[in-house]
């Protein structure tokens, strides 16, 4: 005869995760938030985490990809963290405080942009990307380019892409030698017929966005760096609120 216990339904699920933040829980839990592959952004709890060394051995760290095995359960939010490994160590990028940053920067990105229980493949593996490139990275490479290009690809993979090649209002093209006017929450460029924006991009810079955006690796230089963050900073809290 079944029990009590055994008719509560539990799914269990196995699939790659990146762990985008951790709450201590009790005296010896965690409360994970995870992107994962499959499932998307969920969250779950690790029992024991923090006392027990047998049970997870210190893996529960961001920035490396773990292969995690997830119930869940009917009657409860927060799934239960049954088995973590590492799939994928990144070592080398655990010694750069640029490469981290940048790294924890997008994380933050994916985290409060993610909708719950949602699988985003292409999000996924932009950051996953972002994530080995970092690891990768020589002395002459820019941790602060690699993460500018993935923030343009991680706005347009949740639908919120920056159209930088016509008026987002009445779909006019702006010329290639052209500047361009940009309101983030309109979504792009507002020509001055539309009323315009506070946002000026020059032309150089805005084709160079359009082609990072497109996936071109090293499309972007140094001097647009600060005006690719700005840009997909600005995306993120228009669309989410956040500061």
């Amino acid at each position: 005869m079944a029990t009590a216990r055994s008719r509560i339904a539990t799914r269990t699920h196995t699939t790659r995760a990146l762990v985008v933040r951790r709450v201590d829980y009790g005296d010896s839990d965690l409360v994970l938030t995870l992107f994962t592959e499959s499932l998307g952004k969920v969250s779950a709890l690790a029992r024991g985490a923090r006392k027990s060394q047998r049970r997870f051995g210190g893996v529960l760290e961001p920035l490396h990809t773990l292969s995690m095995r997830l119930d869940e359960r009917a009657t409860s939010e927060l799934m239960a963290l049954r088995e973590s490994k590492i799939e994928t160590p990144r070592t080398r990028l655990l010694t750069s405080l640029e490469q981290m940053e940048a790294a924890g920067r997008a994380l933050g990105w994916v985290r409060r942009a993610a909708p719950p229980r949602t699988p985003e493949p292409e999000v996924w593996r932009a950051l996953d990307a972002l994530l080995a490139r970092l690891d990768a990275l020589d002395a002459a490479g820019s941790a602060r380019t690699e993460l500018a290009q993935t923030g343009l690809a991680l706005l347009a993979a949740f639908g919120w892409g920056l159209d930088l090649e016509r008026c987002v209002s009445c779909g006019k093209p702006c010329p290639a030698g052209n500047s361009g006017q940009v309101d983030v929450a309109r979504g792009g460029l507002v020509c001055r017929s539309c009323g315009g924006a506070a946002f000026r991009i020059a032309s150089a810079p805005r084709l160079r966005m359009i082609r990072a955006a497109a996936g071109e690796p090293g499309a972007l230089e140094q001097s647009d760096l600060d005006v690719a963050l700005d840009l997909v900073e600005r995306g993120f809290r228009a669309h989410l609120g956040f500061d």
